[in-house]
C-alpha cells in the first residue's frame, strides 16, 4: 500500500467526517471573498492541469485535488447553516456527491490497493533534447486475473520553478509489444525535430510515435 492509496481513503472517508465535526463543534463562517478566492485558485489549477501544465511530480497535484474535495465537504456542511432557499438544491446535490464518495471509499478499502498502483510511478527516465529537460514517468498495472501488464509512460517537458507540461502519454502491454517495455534500461528520447518520442529497448527494438 502506498501514498496514493491512503490519500484516496483520507479524501473520501476522513474529510467528510472532519467537515461534520467542524459543523457540529466549530462556529465558523468563511468570508465570501476568501471562499471565492479559494474556488478561483482551485479552478485555475484544474484548467491548467487539463491543458497539460502541472506542478513537477505527481504528489503535489494529487494533494491539491484531495484538498479540493475537502473544500467541497466543508462547503456542503456550511450550506446546512444557511437559511437561504437557494442553498437547498446545492445542499442536496453536495450531500449526494459526498454520500456516493463515501460509498466508493468503503468499497475502495480493498479495491484501491491495486488501483492506486497505477498512480504511483515506479520508474522515472530523465533526458535532454536541444538543452530542454524532459522527464518520463512509468506506471504499471497488473492483476491476478489479467494476463498481461499494462505500462503507461507519461512524458513531460520540465520548466523552471517546478512547472512541467505533459506532452505525451503512451500505453503498452508487455504481451503486445516487441519492446522489453518493463526494463529499467529502456531508453527514451526526443527526435531531432522534437516531434517524435522514441522508445529503444536493449533487444534493439524501437518504437517511435509522433508527439501531438
Amino acid at each position: 500500500m502506498n501514498y496514493t492509496y491512503y490519500l484516496f481513503l483520507i479524501t473520501l472517508l476522513v474529510f467528510p467526517v472532519i467537515s461534520v465535526l467542524i459543523y457540529k463543534h466549530l462556529n465558523i463562517s468563511v468570508p465570501r471573498k476568501l471562499m471565492l478566492l479559494i474556488v478561483f485558485l482551485l479552478l485555475t489549477h484544474n484548467f491548467l492541469f487539463l491543458v497539460g501544465y502541472s506542478i513537477k511530480g505527481d504528489y503535489p497535484d494529487y494533494l491539491i485535488f484531495s484538498l479540493e474535495y475537502l473544500v467541497l465537504c466543508i462547503s456542503v456542511v456550511l450550506l446546512y447553516k444557511s437559511k437561504s432557499v437557494y442553498a437547498k438544491p446545492f445542499r442536496f446535490i453536495g450531500t449526494a456527491i459526498l454520500s456516493l464518495g463515501g460509498l466508493i471509499g468503503l468499497i475502495g478499502i480493498f479495491l484501491f490497493i491495486p488501483i492506486s498502483e497505477e498512480y504511483e510511478a515506479n520508474k522515472t527516465f530523465y533526458f535532454k533534447a536541444n538543452n530542454i529537460d524532459y522527464e518520463t514517468r512509468r506506471y504499471s498495472f497488473a492483476f491476478a486475473t489479467i494476463d498481461n501488464i499494462k505500462y503507461t509512460f507519461d512524458t513531460y517537458k520540465v520548466y523552471p520553478f517546478l512547472i512541467e507540461k505533459k506532452i505525451d502519454s503512451s500505453v503498452f502491454f508487455d504481451t503486445k509489444t516487441e519492446l522489453n517495455i518493463g526494463e529499467d534500461k529502456l531508453k527514451i528520447s526526443i527526435g531531432i525535430n522534437e516531434k517524435n518520442l522514441i522508445f529503444t529497448s536493449t533487444n534493439d527494438k524501437i518504437f517511435s510515435k509522433r508527439i501531438k
